[in-house]
């Protein structure tokens, strides 16, 4: 997690403006190199915060969300976006030469951006962010499912063998998500029970006497 900080501080002042960007949405999204590189300033909605990734691996669409410090890099990538659009104006991302980044551009930015953060040479890959966007999410006590949709996985095992999930780890999601459960299934029973004390304790409206 430290490095993450350190990579994340290196983006916020590099000489190129896309890392910040780059990097955050990255990290807080879960996206793959590719699906970064592909995304369109029309697949954003900035209303929802979130992004729709189109023809992801296996050709599968999904949604991706964003976080607010995700949004707020968004809304200071957008000016200077639109001063370097040059032919191609449908990229989210650009080059400072006005064109679709793509992910060889993406790999040089991550080798300068771990020198200065004094991380050693491929140790800061796109796959990387990703995996601890996924590990984040793990530790935060998210369900797989929910991990494996967020990541575009076909299937539940993929998501299993990428987060290196054993055995142990497996039995500690489920026991913490049915603690989960537990605890929001007494929350509602106490409410019924306060709503029907509420009711039986509230005096009733008599007619008597009333003409």
């Amino acid at each position: 997690r430290r490095e993450m900080t350190m990579v994340l501080e290196a983006a916020s002042v590099s000489e190129d403006p896309v890392a910040s960007i780059l990097v955050t949405m990255m990290l807080d999204t879960g996206l793959r190199v590719s699906e970064v590189c592909n995304l369109d300033m029309n697949d954003i909605d900035l209303e929802d915060g979130s992004a729709r990734v189109y023809g992801g691996k296996g050709d599968k669409d999904r949604l991706v969300l964003f976080t607010r410090r995700t949004l707020e890099r968004i809304h200071a990538w957008i000016p200077i976006r639109e001063a370097r659009v040059r032919n191609e104006d449908f990229a989210f991302l650009l080059n400072s030469a006005g064109r679709r980044l793509q992910p060889r551009g993406v790999q040089r930015l991550m080798d300068k951006l771990a020198a200065q953060a004094n991380l050693p040479k491929g140790k800061l890959t796109p796959h990387v962010l990703r995996h601890n966007f996924a590990t984040g999410l793990l530790e935060r006590g998210a369900d797989l499912v929910t991990i494996q949709r967020l990541l575009g996985h076909s299937s539940i095992a993929t998501t299993r063998v990428y987060l290196e999930i054993s055995d142990q780890t497996l039995r500690e999601v489920y026991h913490r998500a049915q603690a989960t459960r537990q605890t929001l299934e007494a929350a509602a029973a106490a409410t019924e029970n306060d709503e029907e004390e509420l009711v039986e304790t509230t005096p009733s409206t008599s007619s008597v006497g009333i003409e």
